[in-house]
Order: structure tokens, then C-alpha cells, then sequence
């Protein structure tokens, strides 16, 4: 009651709508402490055992941190999951930057063509795997008929070849740039026309206008999806395991991070294991969040607040 007391108000009205205020609430707090904070102490009280789910969870310390660090497969993990974050990242912002650029110029039956660019973003997961299989299958996919019969060249393997398979991957995940490119074009539609005013009368052209104006004012956005496509590239998990059937093949060339997470915790039940690499993996989201927020604290633009009248 004395713990009650200190958040209750004296007031019987009062009292009576912080009741319900923490009645309406509970069902919030109650899956938080249940599905989030109980699975997140659990997971690093696991990464400090070593536990199969039959056995009782045996206690190791370090000893699951110290096996990752001199484990081939997991510095071969966190190779490819930097490789397909460093090609898809870039390559993802500045494709979805250059549609919604296009897309923001006054042309006829613009809404359509958005909606067309936007369509295939809804699509996801498993569906887009199993189409990008039949698309880049070196025998009788689309894209290598098309090379052969237009250039007379012969395609390379995509998924089935270890140089090109992380690239196919890249290629696959620029299916669903409609998401950020909708983001792109709302910041763009907010861009005071006065600056590109402004601008013009100083004698700046297209280029210029893009580079010292457009550029600076979207730069949040840009912060914002480039750290967002960190995160969901460094947990690429769906379609690599639906195309490599799980193997991360070939020849390991595709064994992002989640992938050897995954086998470890679902196929060699190592769940202390798999639990010290998911502490490993958000210790890695989390120190580059915190790298790209410092370093772009010179190269984003910020509006200033706007004081009340």
C-alpha cells in the first residue's frame, strides 16, 4: 500500500484515473516484462552456459565468448555479413534516392507510376526468394536467356557461384526499395521551394541545387535509412536461408551472421552458443549506431526549433 501510495494521488478523482490509466496499461507492461525484458536477461544468463533445452543449462562463464573468437565460421559470418552490408546499404540508398527523385517531377499520371514502383515492396520474404531463384537460375533463368539472346553472353551462376552469390543477394534486396523510397519522397516534397528559388537567382543549376540544397535538408532521412539498412542488413536471414536451403553455400560464401546463429541454436541445439552471439551481433548494431550518429553530427542538417509565439 505504501508503495501504491507513493504513485496514487490523494484526490479520489484523480486516484480514480491514474487506476485506470495503470489498468489500461498493464496489458503493455505485462508483455514487455513477459516477451522483451525476461527473453533478454534470459538469453545473456544462457550465453554464460552451456545449454541443449534437454539438460539442465551448465554453467561456463567466458567460456562461450572465448570459443566464438577463435571459431573459423564465425569471423567467416561477420565477413559476409560486412560484404553484403557494405554493397547493399549504399547501393539500396542511393537507388531508392534516385526513384523518388524521379518520381517527385511533375509528369502525367504520376500517381501511377508510384504506385507501380511502390507495388513490389509489398512483397516480401519468402515469395520474393522463390521468385529471384527462378529469375537468377543459371540454367533456365530470365536474366541469363536475356544476356545470351541480346549480347550473346552466357550468365554467370548468381546463388550457385561463391562470387556472385552475396552480389545476387544485393540484387534481390533492391525488390523492396519502394519502402524507402516513399520516405525519400516525403522528404523531398518538404524541401521549402524558397531555397530552390533562392538558389536559382544565385545562377546555381540542376547538379548544384541537388548537391547544396536538396541534399542537406533530406540528410536525416538519409542518416535514418542508412542506419535502419545497417540493422536489417547485419539480420538478413529469410530469403538467404529459403535460396541456400539453409547452408549459407556455397562454400560458406553466403553464411551471413543470423544463418550460423540460427544453426547453431536450431540444428546443433549450442543455445548458449547461439545466446553469446546474439549479444555479440547487438553489441556490433550497437557500437556502429552510435559510430554513424558521431560521425555525421557535422554532415546532417537540423532545423532549428521554432520558438513560440
Amino acid at each position: 500500500m505504501a508503495l501504491w501510495g507513493g504513485f496514487l494521488p490523494r484526490s479520489k478523482l484523480a486516484r480514480r484515473e491514474a487506476l485506470a490509466f495503470y489498468g489500461f496499461i498493464s496489458p503493455w507492461i505485462f508483455g514487455f516484462l513477459a516477451f522483451t525484458l525476461y527473453p533478454i536477461l534470459a538469453s545473456f544468463y544462457y550465453s554464460l552456459t552451456q545449454y541443449d533445452i534437454v539438460n539442465p543449462p551448465k554453467w561456463v562463464g567466458a567460456g562461450n565468448y572465448r570459443e566464438l573468437f577463435t571459431d573459423r565460421l564465425f569471423w567467416q559470418s561477420i565477413k559476409v555479413t560486412v560484404y553484403f552490408t557494405a554493397l547493399s546499404v549504399p547501393l539500396g540508398i542511393a537507388a531508392s534516392l534516385g526513384l523518388a527523385v524521379l518520381l517527385n517531377q511533375k509528369v502525367p499520371a504520376l500517381s501511377v507510376f508510384r504506385t507501380v514502383y511502390y507495388l513490389p515492396s509489398v512483397i516480401t520474404g519468402v515469395a520474393v526468394a522463390l521468385l529471384f531463384q527462378w529469375i537468377l537460375n543459371p540454367d533456365f533463368g530470365l536474366v541469363n536467356y536475356l544476356l545470351f539472346k541480346l549480347f550473346h553472353i552466357k550468365g554467370p551462376g548468381w546463388f550457385y557461384d561463391r562470387y556472385w552469390a552475396i552480389p545476387s543477394f544485393v540484387l534481390m534486396n533492391l525488390w523492396g526499395l519502394g519502402g524507402p523510397m516513399v520516405i525519400y519522397l516525403a522528404a523531398l516534397q518538404s524541401v521549402p521551394t524558397e531555397l530552390y528559388e533562392a538558389a536559382e537567382l544565385d545562377g546555381a543549376n540542376a547538379i548544384h541545387r541537388f548537391r547544396h540544397v536538396t541534399l542537406p535538408m533530406i540528410s536525416p532521412v538519409i542518416l535514418f535509412t542508412f542506419i535502419t539498412g545497417i540493422i536489417g542488413s547485419f539480420q538478413a536471414f529469410t530469403q538467404i536461408y529459403v535460396v541456400t536451403t539453409g547452408r549459407g553455400g556455397p562454400n560458406y560464401a553466403t553464411l551471413v551472421y543470423v544463418l550460423y546463429l540460427y544453426q547453431q541454436a536450431f540444428r546443433n541445439f549450442r543455445m548458449g552458443f547461439a545466446s553469446a552471439q546474439a549479444w555479440i551481433l547487438f553489441l556490433i548494431i550497437f557500437g556502429l549506431t552510435l559510430l554513424a550518429l558521431r560521425a555525421s553530427r557535422s554532415r546532417v542538417h537540423y532545423e532549428a526549433p521554432t520558438e513560440a509565439l
